[in-house]
């Protein structure tokens, strides 16, 4: 099975839904020309299994002023005031909403819907992107949600990611392991480390995998004087574990 890059499949009980949504949006701004971006889980449904189901999509449109979409998805029945009811929802977004590698917009899926420009990240990034949740103050592990969706990618894909792929990918994102102002380490890596016992039973050595080998590339490149280096050289020895 692809477990990553498949294309797409709409004629889901979600996939329908969204493109409902889009129709409406063809319709209500006709002259809206930016990319909708579809994320998080409702691209693994969509691309690897239609019976991986969420309470609800998140679509990033391409414009800071997301009122109007948040409106008409109440108009169409698929609006966030549906989710105390359980409903399922639309959670419209703002372009600095998704974060994943820093290589995910150049192999995402994209496609022309009712005239709209719509991309959706490969499933990898989509998992990844689920890694820069930020962290509640008082949650001390993963959300389950997200664990839940690395480990039926993993069953579905015959062990995708592997250890190998994913620290590729992670390696892709080296700002999301610069320490906060406070000298904390980041929620990214957090849920790095709550993730990689059940994946892959045993613990990810930070040092060893993530900060050395991005140290090293910087070395390469002649940046051992750079903001970088020095955030990444403090990373190696948190004030806060």
């Amino acid at each position: 099975m692809n477990w990553s890059d498949a294309p797409p499949n709409w004629n889901t009980p979600i996939g329908e839904k969204i493109d409902r949504f889009f129709q409406a949006v063809a319709e209500r701004f006709p002259g809206y020309s930016e990319t909708i971006v579809v994320f998080g889980s409702a691209t693994i449904h969509l691309r690897l299994d239609p019976a991986f189901n969420s309470a609800d999509a998140d679509l990033r449109v391409g414009t800071d002023d997301i009122l109007p979409f948040k409106a008409l998805t109440e108009e169409i029945g698929m609006g966030k005031s549906g989710q105390e009811e359980g409903l399922f929802y639309l959670d419209i977004t703002p372009p600095s909403a998704f974060r994943s590698t820093e290589s995910w917009y150049g192999r995402a899926h994209t496609e022309t819907r009712h005239g709209l420009k719509i991309m959706m990240p490969q499933v990898r990034d989509a998992l990844v992107g689920k890694l820069h949740r930020r962290r509640k103050p008082d949650q001390d592990s993963i959300v389950p949600k997200d664990l839940r969706a690395f480990l039926r990618v993993q069953e579905l894909s015959g062990g995708h990611p592997t250890e190998a792929e994913l620290l590729k990918d992670i390696l892709l994102c080296p700002y999301a392991w610069h320490l906060q102002m406070s000298g904390e380490v980041t929620d990214f890596r957090r849920n790095l480390e709550d993730l990689w016992p059940v994946l892959y039973h045993k613990p990810l050595d930070v040092q060893q995998q993530i900060i050395r080998p991005l140290l090293h590339e910087l070395e390469l490149s002649g940046y051992t004087e750079s903001q970088d280096w020095y955030a990444l050289v403090r990373a190696l020895s948190p004030t806060r574990p």
